[in-house]
């Protein structure tokens, strides 16, 4: 059962190609998976699409590509030369790296997101077709660590705390969060806004009354943690000290300060047995 030809090298599929899984498991063919490596796609990267099938009864016909419902690419076996490829904007093949049970794509784009087909058909006497389909995501992770900034340099018990935290640029935007001393805060205004190469940056607000019991153990940490599902997760932290107070080494606590706190403490450390035999 194959998909009637339209113009050009499209082939318009019938609506079970958009199923995660759809096989008929008739004449010896059984199409079970269609694997995308890595799973989520850095933007500028390389993916393998793997299509996973048993054939028992008869030999391989063709293995057809899709994205959409445009055939991009075709492996037959009996013609020559083997593979073909049919043009799609933003689709590279790896000929090299493409074969039956896999095709390569090249330099992906944020145009590929979307859904991806294969279709295999056996050889006479069946010519059974079984398709799978799945989704591939193309992202860009933020390229450094959220940024705090805050309304004030130093915080008081009965103060109120405005601050705000800006992840990005990347794709999708980070989902961001504030805590104080590990607690989550609740959240005030959130946005969304667009940056260079469809790229977005995301920016978290928060305002909320200090009290006593914040600084129970001393300065009270705000962090803020920014995160893309399972994909990516970083934060950075700042202490809020009271203007009283002296500042301490630990008052840096973003990622990567314990390489700075270590030179700080060999620096003190030199400092205090310099100043000891000079006494």
């Amino acid at each position: 059962m194959k998909g009637s030809k339209t113009k050009g090298n499209s082939y318009e599929l019938t609506s079970y190609v958009r199923k995660f899984t759809f096989q008929f498991g008739i004449g010896g063919l059984r199409a079970t998976e269609l694997r995308i490596s890595p799973p989520v796609v850095q933007r500028g990267s390389d993916a393998t699409l793997a299509c996973l099938y048993e054939l028992t009864d008869a030999p391989l016909y063709s293995v057809k590509w899709y994205r959409g419902r445009h055939e991009f690419y075709r492996y037959s076996p009996t013609e020559q030369p083997a593979t073909k490829i049919f043009p799609f904007a933003g689709i590279n093949v790896d000929l090299a790296r493409s074969n039956q049970s896999q095709v390569v794509l090249t330099r992906v784009s944020f145009g590929l997101s979307g859904n991806f087909s294969c279709e295999v058909t056996a050889d006479a006497p069946s010519f059974a077709t079984s398709i799978v389909s799945n989704n591939m995501e193309v992202v860009v992770l933020p390229p450094s660590s959220p940024v705090i900034h805050t309304s004030q340099h130093y915080y008081m018990p009965g103060d109120i705390l405005r601050a705000n935290c800006t992840s990005g640029p990347s794709r999708p935007p980070s989902e961001l969060t504030f805590y104080i001393n590990d607690i989550p805060v609740s959240p005030g205004m959130y946005n969304v806004q667009p940056a260079a190469e469809g790229l977005f940056r995301s920016e978290q607000y928060v305002q909320v009354q200090l009290w006593p019991a914040h600084y129970e153990r001393g300065a009270p940490i705000l962090r803020c943690e920014a995160k893309l599902g399972e994909l990516y997760r970083d934060n950075s932290a700042v202490a809020l000290y009271s203007a009283n107070s002296d500042p301490k080494i630990e008052r840096v606590t973003s990622p990567g300060s314990a390489a700075k706190l270590q030179t700080c403490q060999v620096l003190l450390l030199l400092h205090i047995v310099v100043w000891a035999n000079n006494t």
